[in-house]
């Protein structure tokens, strides 16, 4: 099963594998974004263990290409820190479909089209590997600003709904969206 490279780029973003030193910027950025976590019940602060773990996984994959865990840090041209990560899980849910299981742009970096140039990036490096039919990801129903994002980046196919069948503040529902490539 083919991956995304370890490097890649677009016009204004650098996205490489991430690795063991990047887990405090990696955890500050997703912290950052907790504010969503009102939405999405994914969004909860998260301890830097939890980090080292996932950038493990991810980093294990590149030495048994068994494992189907891939994480992405994301570094604007502009400056050297983080401003995002993402990660991917291939032919988990059907052997052609990659899963976007997380994306996060710090707040400061949000709003300048830099999550739309990498998903645009991220599209054309899975159309590249041919073994891949679509892209799939979750995405909660209360986040508006993501299901407007999504939506606008081409994942207009609905999948499989998820949740709760009645809307009160505590309940959460979900849908999984999909973009053909």
């Amino acid at each position: 099963m083919n991956v995304l490279p370890p490097h890649w780029e677009t016009q204004n973003v650098i996205i490489q594998d991430s690795v063991l030193d990047e887990v405090g910027q990696l955890r500050n950025v997703f912290n950052a974004c907790s504010y969503v976590g009102k939405w999405d019940k994914t969004f909860t602060v998260e301890s830097e263990d939890a980090f080292v773990q996932m950038v493990s996984k991810s980093q294990s994959r590149a030495e048994n290409l068994k494992e189907s865990f891939q994480m992405q840090s994301m570094r604007s041209r502009e400056r050297p820190e983080i401003i995002g990560y993402f990660h991917l899980s291939y032919g988990v849910s059907k052997p052609a479909i990659a899963v976007i299981s997380m994306l996060v742009i710090h707040p400061d970096y949000q709003k300048r089209h830099l999550g739309s140039e990498v998903v645009g990036g991220l599209t054309e490096q899975l159309k590249q590997l041919g073994d891949y039919t679509s892209i799939w990801l979750q995405v909660y129903l209360k986040n508006w600003p993501a299901l407007r994002f999504w939506i606008s980046a081409g994942f207009t196919t609905i999948v499989e709904y998820r949740g709760d069948k009645i809307h009160t503040e505590e309940t959460q529902a979900s849908l999984i969206l999909e973009k053909r490539l």
